[in-house]
């Protein structure tokens, strides 16, 4: 990641490309196992934590792998991660353009098509909430939500998503599915927020409130469901809700009906 904010600036950052470690053998002999295969990323780190490449690297080498088989092809281009140690220095990354002074205490990372930005996991429990640094599960589909992010921008007329409107929901599901966050519980919230009332009415609202990740994550296990997988792989190139709809084939208030029908059902 280029321009770097001066709060990091003045820490010197370990990088290396994530691979860096799976050097070829020096010896004739094959080795007992193959290598791991390369990554498509570098790694930035803060200089004053030097393990935190070694818990780090085989989560990050588990969500890509996570995220590249449930699309079936590898990341189009490389981008880089970016760890860094307190959130005054995640918020200060974000571009201008984005619109993002201060981030929320449960955003701990954000990813587009070039780059995946993470707040360490050792400043979690001091400076986010709603996330368990302990839980290496949690934080290796975390890293493969953000990876989604990071494939998707890759495929998508706005690499930042800066220049799209109404597809949050798409781009938040998605992730949600592919990195297995609604196999983990956020199905469950989606149930929740039927049996309350609280389903949206709109795909405007599906990615706002309490339920938004269930919500959302459902929504795209519906299409995928209804239309498959190679179907739900030609919506990364869509911009707008309108394009998104007409890919899919149904208006908005079917496919929410549709979608309420099928929790229902499954339920």
């Amino acid at each position: 990641m280029s321009n770097l904010p001066p709060a990091l600036a003045l820490a010197t950052l370990l990088a290396s490309a994530c691979a860096a470690s799976q050097s070829a053998p020096t010896s004739s002999t094959p080795p007992s196992t193959p290598p791991a295969p390369a990554l498509p990323c570098s790694l930035a780190l803060p200089a004053d934590d030097p393990a935190l490449r070694a818990e780090l690297e085989p989560l990050l080498a588990s969500a890509v792998a996570r995220v590249e088989a449930w699309f079936g092809a590898p990341f189009a281009q490389p981008f880089t991660v970016t760890v860094f140690p307190h959130r005054a220095d995640f918020d200060a990354a974000f571009p201008p353009e984005w619109g993002i002074e201060r981030t929320e205490c449960w955003m701990v990372a954000s990813g587009v098509a070039d780059r995946l930005m993470l707040l360490s996991p050792r400043a979690w429990a001091s400076e986010a909430c709603e996330h368990d640094a302990t839980d290496t599960a949690e934080l290796e589909r975390l890293l493969a939500h953000e990876l989604a992010h990071v494939y998707h921008g890759q495929h998508n007329p706005s690499p930042d998503f800066v220049d799209t409107n109404g597809i949050d929901w798409f781009a938040e599901g998605l992730a949600v599915v592919v990195s297995g966050q609604l196999d983990s519980g956020q199905l469950a919230s989606a149930r929740e927020a039927l049996a309350r009332g609280a389903a949206p009415t709109s795909l405007a609202r599906a990615w706002t409130g309490k339920y938004r990740y269930g919500v959302s994550g459902s929504l795209v296990a519906f299409v995928e469901r209804e239309l498959g997988r190679a179907r739900v792989i030609e919506l990364l190139g869509a911009s707008t809700g309108e394009e998104l709809l007409e890919l899919v084939g149904l208006d908005e208030q079917e496919l929410l009906a549709r979608w309420r029908a099928s929790l229902e059902t499954s339920g």
